[in-house]
């Protein structure tokens, strides 16, 4: 009996492993201009702020220079809302926008 249990557990953990995440296939990655940013430790407050959102997987931002910047974001819609990111952003003293 201990066998087949064994036996069946394995094969769930095979087939569990085998199949799509379908989480991931729903992700979505948006970049959204960022206001205020003054040097290249901006971009370090901003990537913290929009990590601690629950739903984000993924943060990458830059400094342009002039008080402007961007942030690209990877996250899960059925969890965030794109005013969840901005209001996070703002929050950290940098507003932001969607990008077109």
């Amino acid at each position: 009996m201990r066998t087949l249990f064994f036996i069946l557990g394995l094969g769930l953990l095979v087939l569990g492993g085998a199949l799509p995440n379908a989480s991931a296939a729903e992700l979505k990655t948006v970049t959204l201009s960022v206001d205020k940013m003054t040097c290249n430790m901006c971009p370090i407050t901003v990537k913290r702020a929009l990590r601690k959102v629950a739903g984000v997987t993924e943060v990458s931002a830059k400094y342009e220079g002039d008080g402007i910047g961007w942030a690209t974001v990877t996250y899960d819609p059925a969890k965030v809302k794109i005013a969840d990111l901005t209001f996070a952003t703002e929050q950290a003293g940098y507003p932001s926008r969607l990008q077109q």
